[in-house]
């Protein structure tokens, strides 16, 4: 169907890299009796126009650049509906500084949306794609996910180590509905390793962080805190200074913020369980839940305690 470990990398980047600040906003006033336009326009840092899609291709092309077409109808469903409530909630806190377009291609701070173009360069079968998945878009158009009547702060990733962690965990943000919940078959995975030299590590450790690190590797990174679930939550950078895991992981690009860390040889090697930031939407569990039967509303659910599914009809 698609060129598969190109396609996966991509995606899986792309995830990874979203920060934590393009979910925690302030709360947002209940919907809108119309919340969503017609039109969703993008600004473009690098051309400085505005980029104007159907709401219809917004879907469509945000939900090919956040989730593997190799999935199931209804793990992808869920994932549109979340791509729904991402502009949703995009909208309802407008940034003035992009000139009257709801986000832009900043990836730093929004999230991807492909070009016609940069879709056919992943999807060798696009139009095959295409006609499979507008038919689902067509039935979740009008559907996004709320908190006490609000879209919900968006988050997903690839997948688990075993259990989702809650945003406060990770971020520093108590987010109710963005709580641990068990991915019990995530479990069963072997470790990823990333090796990184100390050379390289002291390079990026010290420009990062501003400090000196001491001539003794072996000390240059003790986990002080983790997660009920084993997730590291701090790190303390040779005795010198704590930092955030998440910064740590963002930092030396590691597939997913659970880890453990040896030094031997002149070289870290860390050993990572599941794929991106760990918080919310799970997509490798939601698809054993559509396995098992489970609709996307009740996917959904299962990640977002306490959400409900709302039509913006």
């Amino acid at each position: 169907m698609k060129k598969t470990v190109k396609t996966l990398f991509i995606l899986a980047l792309g995830i990874m890299l979203i920060p934590c600040l393009v979910f925690l906003r302030d709360s947002l006033p209940a919907l809108s009796d119309k919340p969503l336009p017609d039109k969703i326009k993008i600004y473009q840092t690098e051309s400085k126009n505005i980029r104007t899609l159907s709401r219809k291709d917004y879907l469509l092309y945000s939900t090919l650049a956040s989730i593997s077409m190799d999935l199931s109808d209804e793990t992808i469903k869920a994932q549109m509906i979340l791509q729904n409530t991402y502009i949703a909630r995009e909208i309802q806190s407008r940034d003035p500084s992009l000139g009257g377009a709801d986000i832009s291609d900043d990836e730093t701070v929004y999230q991807k949306v492909f070009t016609k173009d940069e879709a056919s360069n992943i999807y060798d079968d696009l139009n095959e794609i295409m006609n499979r998945i507008k038919p689902l878009a067509d039935e979740v158009y009008d559907t996004i996910l709320t908190y006490d009547s609000s879209p919900v702060a968006v988050a997903y990733f690839e997948r688990s180590f075993g259990s989702t962690e809650s945003a406060k965990d990770i971020w520093g943000e108590d987010i109710r509905y963005l709580s641990s919940v068990k991915c019990s078959t995530d479990s069963e995975q072997e470790p990823s390793k990333t090796e990184i030299s100390k050379d390289q590590f002291k390079k990026s450790i010290e420009n990062y962080f501003d400090i000196i690190l001491s001539d003794d590797y072996t000390d240059w990174i003790t986990v002080t805190k983790e997660s009920e679930n084993g997730t590291p939550l701090k790190i303390s950078l040779d005795g010198q200074k704590e930092v955030l895991a998440s910064e740590l992981y963002m930092l030396l690009s590691l597939p997913s913020q659970h880890f453990t860390v040896t030094a031997k040889n002149d070289t870290f090697t860390f050993s990572s369980l599941g794929s991106g930031h760990l918080v919310g939407f799970c997509q490798s569990y939601a698809e054993k839940l559509a396995s098992d039967g489970k609709n996307c509303y009740e996917i959904l659910k299962y990640f977002y305690k306490g959400c409900e599914i709302e039509s913006i009809e």
